[in-house]
């Protein structure tokens, strides 16, 4: 593999730049992920992708590679996979709000993130006030999803070389591809379970729903908030749902509006944690597009068999 060739051909600018075939994407991740690229030219690469985002053969051909990294878990019924590696900037976090409602109501739930942030609220320091520690090895998390139907894993014990990428942001000032990567894997084979994920930028869509259909993985993808899974109760997005069939996507929430409920005041994790409480104990309600999102999951998990079908249960409980 020719790496000032690949340079050459992804750092043309946005304009330019040309996006690199299955093959070779593959074989450059694989390459990175090993530790095969030397700092200057990984630099140069990884600001390049950045400039001219990834093409769609890119974003799959990264995927194979990463693959080679995870656990293939086999598959459990009614299980999400659940990405968090934003956190709170301006508004509560809820991404563990999601998660812990999705458990309650009997859903399997597997949730991986970061551990920390400098600058934002991470999902890991709100469990972690909770006493939700995350797993300490691979095999203890899959031990916990089999025992409670519950696991948070950080990425750096999850797949370690891609938490040495998603480190480079605070060397390079700017999130990369790994970014985009941590938030489609899952620790299961690509038809098990669904995937919870969301985009920050419009473009991101159809090369995320299209990457979906491509390894026939189910999933749940929308516009996220501070790039975290959640909907934005200020500002809710649609709902595209892709079946492992490889079918066409589908609209399973049109977008709503910002929903009328109490959230937390700030984003401080004593704040909200004691917010999260109130919700879990039916203290306050679950914010509309936040529960739109869990009837959603729900359902693709095959909990139940409808929209309706399921909204109508979490009435009946309380929420």
């Amino acid at each position: 593999m020719d790496i000032k060739q690949i340079i050459k051909e992804i750092g043309r600018g946005k304009l330019h730049a040309r996006h690199l075939d299955l093959d070779n994407a593959t074989a450059l991740y694989r390459a990175i992920l090993g530790d095969d690229v030397d700092d200057l030219s990984l630099g140069a690469i990884l600001i390049a992708l950045r400039i001219k985002g990834e093409g769609e053969e890119e974003l799959l051909g990264f995927y194979r590679a990463l693959e080679d990294c995870l656990p293939q878990w086999s598959a459990l019924p009614h299980t999400v996979v659940i990405p968090s590696y934003n956190g709170a900037r301006r508004q509560a976090n809820m991404t563990p709000l999601l998660a812990l409602l999705l458990h309650k109501f009997g859903v399997n739930v597997f949730l991986h993130g970061i551990h920390c942030d400098p600058t934002r609220i991470t999902s890991a320091e709100i469990l972690a006030a909770m006493e939700i520690k995350p797993a300490e090895t691979i095999a203890e998390g899959h031990r916990q999803m089999l025992d409670t139907g519950f696991s948070f894993m950080t990425i750096d014990t999850l797949c370690p070389p891609l938490a040495k990428q998603l480190d480079l942001r605070w060397h390079l000032g700017l999130r990369n591809s790994a970014h985009t990567l941590a938030k489609l894997i899952s620790p299961f084979t690509a038809q098990a379970g669904v995937r919870l994920t969301s985009v920050s930028h419009p473009e991101y869509l159809p090369k995320v729903t299209q990457f979906f259909r491509d390894i026939h993985a189910k999933a749940l993808v929308s516009n996220g908030c501070e790039g975290e899974v959640y909907l934005n109760p200020q500002r809710p997005s649609a709902i595209q749902y892709v079946n492992n069939d490889g079918s066409d996507v589908s609209e399973m929430i049109p977008r709503g509006v910002p929903a009328q409920t109490p959230l937390a005041s700030n984003k401080d994790i004593e704040t909200t944690v004691n917010w999260m409480h109130a919700v879990l104990e039916k203290k306050y309600p679950i914010p509309l597009p936040l529960r739109e999102q869990i009837i959603s999951s729900l359902v693709v998990c095959e909990r139940f068999n409808s929209l309706s079908e399921a909204g109508s249960w979490l009435a009946e409980q309380g929420y």
